[in-house]
C-alpha cells in the first residue's frame, strides 16, 4: 500500500490540438497505466499512474520534475485529451511544461487548486473547458461557480440578506458577517480562480 498524499493539489487538465500528437501522448499514458509493473518503482498508492513514469516515458527527469503525483481518469476522443492529477503539495505544472516542450502542437488547459495549497489557478481565460472561477464552502453548500451572480445569491441566502453581485460587495457582506458571527459551527470560504498562463506557473 502506497503512501497518503500529503495536502493535495489536483489538477484537471484538458488537451487539444494536433491530433496525430494527442493520440500519441494519450497512448503513452494508457499503455503505462496498464503495464503489469511499473515502468519504475515508487511508493505512490497507484504506482502505474505515478507522474514519474511519464516523465520518464517523455525523456525527462523524474529526478528534476516535480511530479510527486498520480493522474486518473484519462479519456480521448476526436477533440480532446482529458486526465486529472492528484499530487503532494502543489500541482505538477512541470509535468505540463515537458508535454509541451515534446508535443509543440498541442494546447494545454488546466484548472488546478488544492486544500493546503492556497492557490486557484487556471490558464482557461474563455471558459473553454474548464468554466469554473469561484469554489464557495459554506455548511450544506461545497461547490463551484461560474459567476459571481450565483455566489451572491448564495451567500445573501446564506447570511439572511441581498448582496449586489459584485465581487466587492460579495467579500464585503462576508466580512461584515463574520464580524458579527459567534457562531462557531458557521463559516462562509470563497476562494477564487486566478487567470495565468502555462508559462508563468
Amino acid at each position: 500500500m502506497g503512501q497518503k498524499m500529503s495536502n493535495p493539489a489536483f489538477m484537471s487538465v484538458c488537451i487539444v490540438g494536433d491530433r496525430r500528437q494527442m493520440r500519441s501522448l494519450y497512448q503513452k499514458m494508457h499503455r503505462l497505466q496498464n503495464r503489469k509493473e511499473p515502468l519504475i518503482e515508487n511508493g505512490f498508492y497507484f504506482p502505474k499512474r505515478w507522474l514519474g513514469n511519464l516523465v520518464a516515458r517523455l525523456g525527462g527527469d523524474y529526478k528534476k520534475v516535480y511530479c510527486r503525483g498520480t493522474w486518473a481518469d484519462l479519456s480521448l476522443n476526436n477533440k480532446r485529451l482529458y486526465f486529472f492529477t492528484e499530487s503532494a503539495w502543489q500541482a505538477p505544472f512541470d509535468v505540463l511544461h515537458l508535454i509541451k516542450k515534446v508535443y509543440p502542437g498541442l494546447e494545454i488547459y488546466f484548472s488546478a487548486d488544492g486544500d493546503g495549497w492556497d492557490f486557484y489557478l487556471t490558464n482557461d481565460v474563455e471558459g473553454r473547458f474548464f468554466t469554473s472561477r469561484f469554489e464557495l464552502d459554506m455548511p450544506q453548500e461545497s461547490d463551484y461557480y461560474d459567476t459571481i451572480e450565483e455566489v451572491a445569491e448564495l451567500v445573501g441566502n446564506y447570511i439572511g440578506h441581498h448582496i449586489e453581485p459584485t465581487k466587492e460587495a460579495v467579500y464585503a457582506a462576508i466580512e461584515e458577517w463574520e464580524e458579527d458571527n459567534d457562531d462557531i459551527n458557521a463559516y462562509i470560504n470563497l476562494k477564487e480562480f486566478e487567470i495565468v498562463s502555462l508559462e508563468e506557473v
